[in-house]
């Protein structure tokens, strides 16, 4: 079974990362039997600066002709405020990705690296936010006129709410989880009080799952006081952008966290959600776990492969407990380079995918 990947290096550390992604995709092929054709699809801040604009056309109809995307990290300094993230917003635009989903677990071995005391950690954190990826805010539309005023609008749809609420539940009823958290600001924005009422009317399909909401000020207070409260998260654009960032750092490192922007059965693009990190590009140090575990999703979510999927995050499970990148580093174990942690994660993956 052939699937053809996009794969789009970007800047700064995205190369490095993306290479050891590339690495957990061969192990795989070499012991399932998945295929995969890799074609480059060029974009971010150096592309910019050599083509004029951070998403060539030729870019993106090699992702629109692909099974999905893995994307690096783009951006890099002196660039125009905005002008490389174009690239990702023609992408989640033109592709209609309106599902972001980010998994943030606490793995037991990174218990140590949570910022949080161990009161606050309780059993553990292991939350999946689902945010609206294509309206809101970041839709784009506004302007500035004359360096004076600056206007940006916050739309919601009730398709877009709709759509992106029926798989926030649908994904926590297939997750087992037994309840499921939506964040607004419905005491002052009208946006938000649409939202609310479409979460609870789709609610009322799913009477098993218990429905509770949060303002997104109080919910970032009680995310960083019972984080392990929460199991699937909904949120609209912007506010799932910021908390989900948030949450991102009690798990030891941005650098471990994986997403997913997503249309259910159509191309969707896998990038870990750190930047491009220009100050240690080259330098070998990167943590590549947020891409590898964005493989994980890929091979989960858009090729239907959740068994391959899983034997992704047990190796890396198994590899936190010998060795560690420098933003996760422990004095007890050894201290590894991004190919180090790639080669160690690649070799945990061969040995459970030949038993």
């Amino acid at each position: 079974m052939k699937k053809v990947i996009a794969v789009t290096e970007g800047d700064g550390v995205g190369p490095e990362v993306i290479r050891e992604g590339i690495k957990i995709l061969k192990v795989i092929e070499d012991y399932s039997e998945l295929q995969f054709e890799l074609r480059e699809a060029p974009a971010g801040g150096g592309v910019w600066k050599e083509y004029g604009v951070s998403l060539p056309d030729k870019s993106f109809e090699t992702i629109k002709n692909s099974d999905a995307l893995l994307f690096g990290a783009i951006g890099i300094p002196g660039l125009p405020q905005g002008v490389a993230e174009i690239a990702i917003l023609k992408i989640r635009q033109g592709l209609d990705l309106y599902v972001n989903l980010r998994p943030v677990k606490l793995y037991e071995t990174l218990r140590d690296r949570c910022p949080l005391k161990e009161e606050y950690i309780g059993p553990g954190i292991d939350i999946t936010f689902v945010r609206e990826n294509t309206e809101g805010l970041y839709a784009n539309i506004g302007g500035i006129l004359k360096n004076e005023v600056a206007q940006n609008l916050m739309i919601y749809t009730r398709k877009g709410c709709e759509r992106i609420i029926s798989y926030a539940f649908e994904f926590a009823k297939q997750m087992n989880h037994q309840k499921i958290t939506s964040v607004d600001k419905a005491n002052v924005l009208k946006t938000s009080q649409l939202w609310r009422t479409i979460f609870h009317e789709i609610g009322e399909k799913y009477p098993s799952l218990k429905k509770e909401d949060y303002y997104i000020d109080s919910f970032c207070q009680w995310l960083i006081r019972e984080p392990y409260k929460f199991q699937t998260v909904v949120l609209g654009n912007m506010f799932g952008d910021i908390a989900s960032d948030e949450a991102a750092f009690l798990i030891g490192s941005l650098g471990m966290a994986s997403s997913g922007n997503i249309h259910p059965n159509k191309v969707s693009m896998y990038e870990p959600i750190h930047g491009s990190a220009p100050d240690i590009a080259g330098k070998n140090i990167a943590n590549p776990i947020g891409t590898i575990l964005s493989v994980k999703l890929m091979l989960s979510i858009s090729f239907a492969q959740n068994e391959l999927g899983n034997e992704i995050e047990f190796a890396v499970e198994e590899a936190l407990a010998e060795g560690r990148t420098v933003d996760i580093k422990n004095s007890t174990l050894k201290t590894l380079s991004t190919v180090e942690m790639g080669d160690l994660i690649a070799q945990k993956l061969k040995l459970r995918l030949k038993k």
